[in-house]
C-alpha cells in the first residue's frame, strides 16, 4: 500500500513547484485574446443595437433616426405652408401674424436642438 501512495504524494508535492514556475505567454496568444475580446464586444454591441431597433415584418428602423427624420419632415411641411401663406397674403397683415409666429417657433425649436 505504501508504494501506491508514494507516487500520489510525489505528484501532490510537485503541484506547488509547477505553479511557482513563471509562465510565458506567446505574443500570438495575447494577440488572439485581444482579437477575441474585440469580437465579443462587437457581438454585444450588435445585440444591443438589434434590441433597440423598431422591427416590422419587412424592415427594422433605428428609433433615434426615425424620430429625427419625422420631426424634420413635419418641420419642413410647416415651413412650406407658412412660407406659402406669407407670400400669398402679402397685403393682409392680420393673416400673416399666425404664420410668422409659427415659422419663428419652428426655427427656434431647431436652434434649441442644435445648440
Amino acid at each position: 500500500m505504501q508504494t501506491t501512495q508514494m507516487p500520489q504524494i510525489q505528484q501532490i508535492q510537485q503541484i506547488p513547484q509547477i505553479q511557482q514556475m513563471p509562465h510565458k505567454v506567446s505574443n500570438e496568444l495575447v494577440k488572439l485574446d485581444v482579437e477575441h475580446q474585440h469580437h465579443m464586444q462587437d457581438i454585444q454591441l450588435e445585440i444591443q443595437r438589434e434590441s433597440n431597433a423598431w422591427k416590422s415584418c419587412c424592415f427594422s428602423l433605428h428609433p433615434a433616426s426615425t424620430k429625427f427624420f419625422g420631426k424634420f419632415i413635419v418641420s419642413l411641411s410647416i415651413i412650406g405652408v407658412c412660407t406659402y401663406q406669407l407670400i400669398v397674403n402679402i397685403n393682409n397683415c392680420a393673416a400673416q401674424i399666425g404664420y410668422s409666429s409659427l415659422l419663428s417657433l419652428i426655427v427656434g425649436a431647431w436652434l434649441n436642438i442644435v445648440v
